[in-house]
């Protein structure tokens, strides 16, 4: 049981850190918030449906922010200089990112249709 304990250690500590350090994370985190209630304050009421694919897309943006976080985190201490290379790898992790927010957008687009046709 110890063991166990132990291993969520580490991911509790990153989210942690995320939470209070990383402002690319927090704007995403406590963003994430705001953009609930608007999704609440203009949709609602929303089916268990609609909820889960809402969540679904933020919980998406905030794993693929820990990534892109991680992934500069580990490149600065690894390459401090500017590196035409480096740089690309921290686009495309943005990149993912802005893939998540676009799928999101998607999902909001299609939920107002689903509302506009019903």
């Amino acid at each position: 049981m110890k063991k166990l304990v132990s291993r969520f250690s580490h991911p509790f500590r990153g989210l942690l850190y995320a939470v209070r350090k990383d402002r690319s994370f927090q704007s995403q985190f406590f963003g994430g918030f705001f953009f609930l209630f608007l999704v609440w304050l203009v949709f609602s009421p929303l089916a268990a449906w609609e909820w889960l694919f809402i969540g679904l897309c933020w919980i998406l943006i905030l794993i693929t922010e820990l990534q892109n976080s991680a992934l500069e985190e580990a490149l600065n201490r690894i390459h401090p200089e500017l590196h035409e290379n480096i740089g690309r790898s921290k686009d495309m992790a943005a990149g993912a990112v802005l893939l998540a927010v676009a799928y999101t957008i998607a999902t909001i687009v299609a939920l107002s249709l689903i509302r506009l046709v019903a």
